[in-house]
């Protein structure tokens, strides 16, 4: 079993390649960074900039979007990965999310900042319910690719940011493409895979709901999964049990044993969907030889899944807890300490 990090010591306050899903190698290019919207001014030193562009992957044309503040020098850049269904993006749910862990630090302070539609949300073309992630990762891939054609943007330094499922996405980008990703963060991203995830979560509802055994809890939720898939896996046409049936068998541990950069694994004590423990009791599985040097764990003591300090059955009104502000400053300096 792995030893789990509750801290980091010594924190600081080209011809683009083409990739597609077939074959993750070089081929004939396949992007269209369109660029249709430039806001704002650089006359300001204290101004944000607004790029609004599309980039094509898989004859698909994503919504990107990236902010930065004005500068005379390259920057280093930060692109984002929202987790799991429909609905998420930095523009709903993942707004104060980004705002609070991103913008606030990283954007204030030199990077920029890529959000992106994921397929079939937004203004994004295609069906997120039929992407597996492996195309998920493909198209942060072609982000990366299309921001290293500004010349703004350093482009040895460009890092991923997931959080849980994108946390995922994030894993298998980084592992897939170190010549293009300097790094990763994967907040709150399992290193189990997807079926154990699912019990994961429905063992926690027993716990927490039922007032159920950890031993019973994991009895029911492995039963309650397996009627579940079978469900999915004959009537999944669509929504969130295609996208299940799409992603059931995925394992992230070959991704991980084949990362070569920088890679960080933020985990949160309290959190209900990824145990951080069960996290840690894969480290030793994925590395019997034993974690190489350049991943790192943390485990933010008393927070959730969103990284919010609160109990593990928390139940009333999120809109009252505040973001964890020690797992801004863990995120932020952890990847400035990176960058240098």
């Amino acid at each position: 079993m792995s030893e789990p990090y509750y801290g980091l010591k010594n924190l600081f306050t080209i011809t683009p390649k083409r990739f597609n899903s077939k074959q993750m190698n070089p081929s004939a290019a396949i992007i269209t960074c369109i660029l249709f919207c430039f806001s704002l001014a650089y006359s300001s030193a204290n101004s944000i900039d607004t790029i609004d562009f599309k980039v094509q992957s898989e004859g698909y044309n994503l919504d990107v979007q990236l902010l930065k503040k004005s500068s005379k020098s390259r920057v280093p850049a930060i692109i984002f990965l929202v987790g799991s269904g429909g609905e998420s993006s930095h523009k709903t749910n993942y707004k104060d999310f980004t705002e609070f862990f991103l913008e606030e630090t990283f954007l204030e302070n030199g990077f920029a900042i890529v959000y992106f539609d994921k397929r079939g949300v937004g203004e994004s073309e295609g069906l997120w319910y039929e992407t597996t992630f492996e195309q998920r990762a493909l198209d942060v891939t072609n982000v990366g690719l299309a921001i290293r054609d500004f010349d703004f943007i350093n482009k040895d330094k460009i890092y991923l940011v997931g959080h849980s499922q994108g946390g995922w996405i994030a894993q298998i980008a980084l592992s897939n493409h170190p010549e293009i990703f300097a790094g990763a963060v994967s907040m709150a991203g399992a290193t189990f895979g997807v079926r154990k995830q699912l019990v994961n979560d429905y063992m926690s509802k027993y716990i927490c709901k039922k007032g159920n055994s950890e031993a019973k809890a994991l009895r029911k939720a492995t039963k309650k999964v397996k009627r579940d898939l079978y469900f999915v896996n004959k009537f999944g046409k669509k929504g969130n049990w295609k996208q299940l049936k799409v992603i059931q068998d995925f394992e992230p541990r070959r991704y991980i044993f084949n990362i070569e950069k920088p890679f960080f694994l933020m985990l949160a004590e309290n959190d209900e969907l990824v145990n951080p423990q069960w996290c840690l009791d894969e480290i030793p599985v994925i590395f019997p030889s034993g974690k190489p040097s350049h991943i790192q764990i943390y485990i933010a003591p008393s927070e959730t899944h969103s990284f919010k300090k609160a109990h593990k059955c928390y139940d009333r009104d999120w809109k009252n807890v505040p973001y964890s502000v020690e797992s801004q400053k863990v995120l932020y300096n952890w990847i400035v300490e990176k960058s240098k």
